[in-house]
């Protein structure tokens, strides 16, 4: 196994309290690109009083969401605490499992 495939990333985003009440505005990216290959994980902490979505998931208030994904995906839908209340979530494959097919 390379260095690379050992490699892990955590993406961490906070939803402060008041959120969902407008009482906060916080900026989240539009688009957020996570790979498989390096072990690339999500970790959601929802701080509000209220729940939130985010595409398929929902996060609880005062809790916690952590996903590592095992395959390429493209979630595009609601996301509450984003300011536009979309969110597009893209997971790709590895850089060298592509290379891999080119074989």
């Amino acid at each position: 196994m390379t260095a690379q495939r050992q490699q892990l990333r955590t993406v961490t985003f906070t939803i402060p309290p008041g959120t969902k009440a407008g009482q906060v505005a916080v900026e989240f990216p539009d688009e957020i690109t996570l790979t498989i290959g390096v072990r690339d994980t999500i970790v959601i902490h929802n701080q509000d009083d209220d729940l939130h979505l985010f595409g398929p998931f929902v996060v609880a208030p005062h809790s916690t969401v952590t996903k590592r994904f095992n395959s390429p995906i493209v979630y595009q839908g609601a996301c509450t605490f984003h300011q536009s209340q979309q969110m597009k979530l893209e997971v790709k494959p590895a850089p060298w499992d592509i290379w891999a097919q080119d074989d």
